[in-house]
Parts: structure tokens; sequence; C-alpha cells
């Protein structure tokens, strides 16, 4: 496929013919339309739905009654904080403990079947991966609305 450009005889001397060859550029249209559909699919399925919250949101006099969950993710290990009550949960062989995580928060689930709201708390030094890991096991538990908060130093 190409495209001819005839610039006519007239009175010179030259002619102005001239061929464009059109299939290289279809070819790299081609294969970035190929290649921008493939990857739309993928950018839907790695998304994570988190809120974030910034500290200090809370109306000064207002009293909120509702049962807070929260996980905070160090290098230590986690603590889990229902309420006023705190439960460390150390590490396992010097990994964290993801599977008694799970196993602490499906309890909290089961003593309140209603709460469907936690926040994941982490310092900036925490490895993406382990946040990642603790929402999947807070989802996991029954906990839907996640919140990602940065812990305060």
């Amino acid at each position: 496929m190409a495209v001819s450009i005839d610039g006519g005889r007239g009175d010179r001397r030259k002619s102005l013919n001239a061929e464009l060859n059109l299939v290289p550029y279809i070819d790299l249209l081609t294969c970035m339309v190929a290649f921008l559909l493939a990857t739309a699919v993928w950018t839907q399925l790695a998304r994570l739905k988190v809120d974030q919250h910034g500290q200090g949101e809370q109306i000064e006099g207002a009293i909120d009654e509702t049962l807070k969950v929260a996980v905070v993710v160090h290098d230590d290990g986690f603590n889990l904080i229902v309420g006023r009550d705190q439960k460390p949960l150390p590490l396992k062989a010097g990994e964290l403990d993801y599977a008694a995580l799970g196993g602490e928060l499906a309890a909290v689930k089961a003593s309140h079947p209603d709460l469907r709201d936690a926040q994941v708390i982490s310092a900036d030094g925490v490895v993406f991966d382990k946040i990642v890991r603790t929402m999947d096991a807070t989802m996991t538990a029954g906990f839907s609305n996640l919140a990602l908060l940065d812990a305060v130093p």
C-alpha cells in the first residue's frame, strides 16, 4: 500500500513523483492498539479499593460510639487494636504471621458481625508487599472497608 504524489509536469523539467510507503506506519498503529487493549485489562484487575484518612479529621466534641478495628504493621510484627484493647502478634520464624492475624481478625468479626470497617496503619519503612498481604488478610477475615493510614512516629 503506497500513496503517490504527482507534482504535475508544467514547465519544470524534473518530475516531483514520490511514493510514501504506509505499511510500516499501519503496522506500528496496529501494534500500539493491541498493546493498549492488553494492558487496559490489567490496570483494572490490580486495583485495591482503600480509603485514605488523615489523622485529626474527627470534630472536637463529637463522640464516636462505633468500635474501631486497626492493624498496625511494623518490623516486629502486628498490633491488633480493637476498641481500646491492643494485642501484639509477634514475628513467627522471622516473618510476619499472617495466619495468626487472620485468625484474630476472624474472631473479632465473629464477635462483632456488623463490623465492616478496619484500618491498616504502617510506617514509611514497611515494605509494600507486607502492607498488601496485611490488607488481603484483613479483607479475607470479612472487613471489606479498609482505610490505609500512616503511623505517627
